[in-house]
């Protein structure tokens, strides 16, 4: 069974449209393929019902950014099957604007130093509920600047330690693990490796808040690995896997299907989804 249970597409800050995701996971020979975009559940009915038109399996899902305001960490929360969608997207959008008018600010600054229109980043971003980082280089990408959307440029110019970084404050994720089981869903932690997150993932499952968590990634090393399948023994917690594939949109870039789901972790989400 081969499954990649965490890609985004424009919907957020992925380079592929939902439908052209869903094609190519059946071009490669994916059996499933969830569809999770960053705080955002709009590409949802549009990925499940064109799966079943041309018979390719999706899962539905959403990926939360949230912190932990207890140790200031980035936490990510899958959530697959999410039910009450109306509920969910109303709890995202504050997300979607937060960050909009966040990146808008980043965006006014760099037009005072670059020739870059604001309504050019705009029009990148026009399928997207918000701006993301990608949006904001597509323009310097065709006028030269850099040669792939997150690169030096990006982090010298607009990443974290850049003159023109504006913070987001996300949700804690509390508050997302709370609106999953207020509203229906299956709650994931995504790639824990990634910010140092595991101690939390422990709590989380001592708690009962979490039901698995996210093995094969990219960003996750080995040490990670080795300490996601400890904690996931003792609370008895299932795996899952995926690319988190944006396309070029990325740091590091990673085909589709290069990190697949464990089958007991798909089995565990599809009885959910049932």
């Amino acid at each position: 069974m081969k499954a990649d249970l965490h890609t985004h597409t424009t919907k957020s800050d992925g380079m592929y449209g939902v439908k052209d995701l869903i094609d190519h996971a059946k071009r490669i020979g994916l059996d499933y393929i969830a569809v999770t975009d960053h705080d955002t559940v709009a590409g949802i009915i549009e990925a499940v019902s064109y799966g079943k038109q041309i018979g390719m399996n999706v899962i539905p899902g959403v990926e939360f950014s949230t912190k932990d305001y207890e140790s200031g960490r980035a936490v990510h929360v899958l959530c697959y099957y999410p039910k009450d969608l109306w509920g969910y997207q109303e709890f995202l959008d504050q997300t979607l604007s937060v960050r909009y008018d966040a990146k808008y600010q980043m965006c006014e600054m760099l037009a005072e130093d670059f020739p870059v229109d604001i309504d050019d980043i705009l029009e990148a971003a026009r399928d997207s509920g918000s701006i993301y980082n990608h949006h904001m280089m597509i323009p310097f990408q065709k006028m030269g600047y850099t040669g792939s959307l997150i690169s030096d440029f990006f982090q010298k110019e607009a990443g974290r330690k850049s003159k023109r970084y504006i913070r987001i404050p996300y949700p804690d994720v509390y508050e997302a693990l709370d609106l999953i089981d207020r509203c229906g869903g299956i709650a994931v932690i995504a790639h824990p490796g990634e910010y140092d997150s595991l101690a939390l993932c422990e709590k989380l499952a001592k708690e009962g808040r979490i039901k698995g968590l996210e093995l094969n990634h990219p960003r996750n090393t080995e040490a990670d690995r080795e300490e996601i399948k400890r904690i996931a023994t003792e609370y008895g917690l299932f795996l899952t896997g995926g690319t988190d594939f944006h396309g070029p949109s990325t740091s590091t870039v990673n085909p589709l299907g290069t990190y697949l789901s464990p089958e007991e972790g798909v089995k565990a989400i599809l009885e959910y989804g049932k």
